[in-house]
This record gives structure tokens, sequence and C-alpha cells, in this order.
């Protein structure tokens, strides 16, 4: 995954390494944390792939920095990463699923979509096993802060479930909104045809009658 955020940040613009941890500590950080252990060999990874190439140097303070930038290999690994299903797995890894949203931009509406509902069934699932444990338990409040804490795990979740419902209803407006716009312009293209036949007609049917004259 380390492989499809490096990508999608070197999109925007080069960037050397210190930059790009930067760039995606500020992108990423409040959900996933990356180092210079692990940044540096992905590095070299797509590198040896011709998925980035170093652009140019630059200097900063006592040392060269290699500027790294994405190129149409690059582009392309990227566009089939981003647009990949992800797996069950992925889906239920909530580091993972945060960190394809953060691309989301680059997914068609309907990929998008589809990522969100299989996010929200997952999460929906987890929910009615808390709340069924919840439920059947024989020592619920025996201890204050395990229920606590039980009850602010069912509390995130539907939270998330709410924002979910949220973005899915929002994606499902563009796809109506696309749909409609599509077709408009399909209608448009037909009346233009259907004219254009019927003035082709009208001329051929001129043509005739002035030679029969």
């Amino acid at each position: 995954m380390i492989e499809l955020a490096i990508l999608g940040a070197l999109k925007e613009r080069p960037m050397h390494g210190y930059e790009l941890k930067k760039r995606l500590s500020t992108m990423l950080g409040h959900f996933w944390q990356i180092s210079f252990g692990s940044l540096y060999p992905a590095l070299k990874r797509l590198e040896a792939n011709d998925a980035i190439e170093k652009a140019y140097t630059v200097k900063e303070k006592t040392r060269n920095r290699y500027v790294y930038r994405i190129t149409k290999k690059g582009n392309e690994l990227f566009e089939k990463m981003i647009s990949e299903p992800g797996t069950s797995a992925e889906i239920a890894d909530a580091e993972k699923f945060n960190l394809r949203m953060a691309f989301f931009r680059y997914m068609e509406p309907e990929a998008r979509l589809w990522t969100l509902e299989r996010r929200r069934a997952y999460l929906q699932e987890k929910l009615n096993e808390m709340r069924r444990l919840k439920k059947s338990s024989k020592d619920k409040d025996a201890d204050a802060y395990r229920a606590g804490l039980f009850r602010h795990r069912i509390e995130i979740a539907e939270a998330d479930i709410s924002w979910l419902n949220e973005l899915i209803e929002r994606e499902r407006q563009q796809i109506n909104l696309e749909q409609k716009m599509t077709e408009r312009k399909r209608k448009r293209k037909s009346r233009k045809e259907v004219d254009k036949f019927g003035l082709n007609a009208e001329e051929a049917e001129g043509k005739v009658s002035a030679t029969n004259v």
C-alpha cells in the first residue's frame, strides 16, 4: 500500500524523499504513519520498475537530494492499483481503507460507490455483532471501564456508518446526474443526426426535381 501512497503523492508534483515523507504525513498522518525505513526501499522498488524516476537534484544545506517524479508507467500502475477492487481484508482494515479513500478522486464514481458500500456492510455486520454481545452479556456493567469502552466502540461504528451513508448518497446522486447528462448528450446527438439526414434527403429530392425539369 505504501507504493500507492507514493505514486498518489507524486501525481501532484515531483518531490524528494524528505519532502515526500512530509507530504504523506500531512495527507495521511491522522491515520497512517510512514517512516524513512519504509519510504526509501519503496522508492527504490518503484524506480527499479520504472514507475518513478530521478528528475533532478536540489541542494539543501550540505547535501544533494534526488527529486522523484512519476512516469507514464507509474501513472498506469497507480490507475491499476486504485481501480482494483479492495480485498475483504483491505476493506476491513481501517488504515488500508482510509489510504485508498485518500485518493478517491482518481477513482470512477461506480468504483467509489462499490468500495463505500462494502465498507458499510462490513461495519454494519460488526455493529450488529457488538449489539448482540451487549444484549446477551450476563455480566454487563460489572466493570464500568470495560462497559464504557464497549459502548464507545459501538458509538464509533454507528458514527462511521452514518458518515458512509452520507458519502454513498452523494455518490449515487453524482452517478445519476452523470447518467442524465450522458442521456441528454445522446439525445442531442440523435436529433442532430435526424436533422442532418432530413436536410440531406431534402437536398437529394431537390436535385432529382431539378434533373426531371
